[in-house]
């Protein structure tokens, strides 16, 4: 089809061929990312085999299992670090300029490096989420579709940006999430035209997912009660207890990347101290499984308030250094479905100390503190109000408990900014700045 000759106007409803370029977009990254859902499963699937390969064999199967977590976890980084650098984490900052960045040849390079060292790095046990991987696989399928499919939309940078929001919205089941995180996280800006078209694409992303997948919640929480005025001041305390777990997760996120960016600067190191920590991760698979990958286990068990406090407790105090470091490595993987599991750990923990002083408790104050310590946590790490709170009432149903999110998420909000801390991933920018400072590149 014929390529618009001039820039659209913002007051203007999309003409028709823009509006199948969005669709489009919706449908192959919405494809893409439910490709990506089926890897991540068969690295969960494969690192359970593991698991229970470990628990019926010998001592030779068990030495073999390290050994592999070692070098799937080097492998991981070994691909992003020799053949797309920009893979590595998230990849949420190489999308903020990939309209000027990225070609799509090179897009499709860091697409199958995303795949690859996504399955390796998640089978190796690294504890990090896949929505930061389908942000940028949905923006590398739209650079890729623009380029060798019908150039139905006329900038770059809008289809980067459709595409990410896609991305997301197909992760999680959740369209109104994917068009927030668009605004807020990639700093797209609003106009009514811009949100229409990424409404579109986002309804059309979470159509195909849910195609694959049924209109599933991702994370189930059941509410039927309400919360009576007098409790409501005890969600300030659930957001301050969530956001002090932001703090200490982000400074661990911090001292890890400073010590990789000053002991780990070449390739041969990086690599070396990633298959070292894969083999301390295949020990972790041995003696405790539930602690690595994305926690499905553990997002369950503290849902359905099967989980010990005690061992949720060991739990959030083992998770926090394991996801830092995995992410610090430069393996794929992102960060917000680990910080969905503090806030629900964090939430778990409070509501069951409440309990100890305060006696009994109903199962809706325990499902609340669960989704108000989610959307404190994504809150506090990444300062989204809008992505935080929406995420947490779309992935879980709790659509009555919006006012006790908004005061937790305040209450962390406001924690973290009273202690003079940035977001997460404009601290991370600042520690790549001042590494690339103190150690410039050398010339060929």
């Amino acid at each position: 089809m014929k390529r618009i000759a001039r820039p659209p106007k913002d007051d203007h409803v999309p003409s028709l061929p823009e509006q199948v370029g969005m669709i489009l977009i919706g449908v192959f990254a919405g494809g893409l990312a439910v490709a990506f859902h089926g890897v991540i499963n068969l690295a969960e699937k494969t690192r359970e085999d593991l698991a229970t390969m470990a628990d019926s064999h010998s001592f030779a199967a068990e030495f073999g299992i390290v050994v592999a977590c070692g070098l799937l976890a080097a492998a991981a980084v070994a691909m992003v670090r020799l053949l797309a650098p920009e893979a590595e984490g998230s990849g949420i900052a190489a999308v903020l300029v990939a309209h000027r960045t990225v070609s799509p040849r090179r897009a499709m390079r860091i697409l199958w490096v995303k795949f690859v060292a996504g399955f390796c790095g998640l089978v190796s046990g690294m504890p990090l989420g896949r929505e930061g991987p389908s942000v940028q696989i949905g923006a590398m399928a739209s650079v890729i579709l623009r380029r060798y499919g019908p150039r139905l939309i006329y900038y770059k940078q809008r289809a980067v940006h459709l595409g990410a929001a896609a991305g997301l919205a197909a992760a999680f089941n959740a369209p109104l999430s994917g068009a927030v995180f668009s605004f807020e996280m990639l700093r797209q800006p609003f106009t009514n035209r811009n949100g229409f078209e990424t409404i579109l694409v986002c309804a059309v992303a979470d159509w195909i997912c849910r195609l694959a997948h049924g209109p599933l919640l991702q994370l189930p929480i059941d509410l039927s009660g309400f919360r009576q005025i007098q409790e409501l001041p005890v969600f300030l305390l659930v957001g301050l207890w969530a956001g002090l777990v932001a703090i200490v997760f982000q400074w661990m996120v911090l001292a890890s990347a400073r010590w990789f960016h000053a002991r780990a600067r070449h390739h041969a190191s990086a690599i070396l101290a990633a298959g070292a920590w894969g083999l301390l991760l295949g020990f972790v698979l041995l003696e405790w499984p539930q602690l690595l990958g994305i926690g499905h286990e553990l997002f369950d068990s503290t849902i359905d308030m099967s989980l010990p406090l005690g061992i949720a407790a060991l739990a959030l105090a083992a998770r926090l250094p394991l996801t830092a470091i995995s992410y610090a490595s430069g393996a794929p993987g992102g960060l917000i479905v680990p910080a969905l599991l503090f806030g629900v750990l964090a939430g778990h923990i409070f509501s069951g100390g409440f309990a100890m002083v305060a006696g009994p408790l109903e199962a809706d104050f325990h499902a609340v503190c669960l989704v108000a310590g989610m959307a404190a946590s994504i809150g506090a790490l990444f300062r989204t109000p809008l992505t935080a709170t929406i995420m947490a009432v779309e992935i879980t149903g709790s659509h009555a408990c919006l006012l006790e999110i908004a005061i937790a998420y305040v209450a962390a909000h406001s924690m973290l900014g009273l202690a003079g801390v940035p977001d997460l991933y404009t601290a991370l920018g600042r520690v790549h700045a001042a590494s690339d400072h103190h150690h410039p590149p050398r010339r060929s």
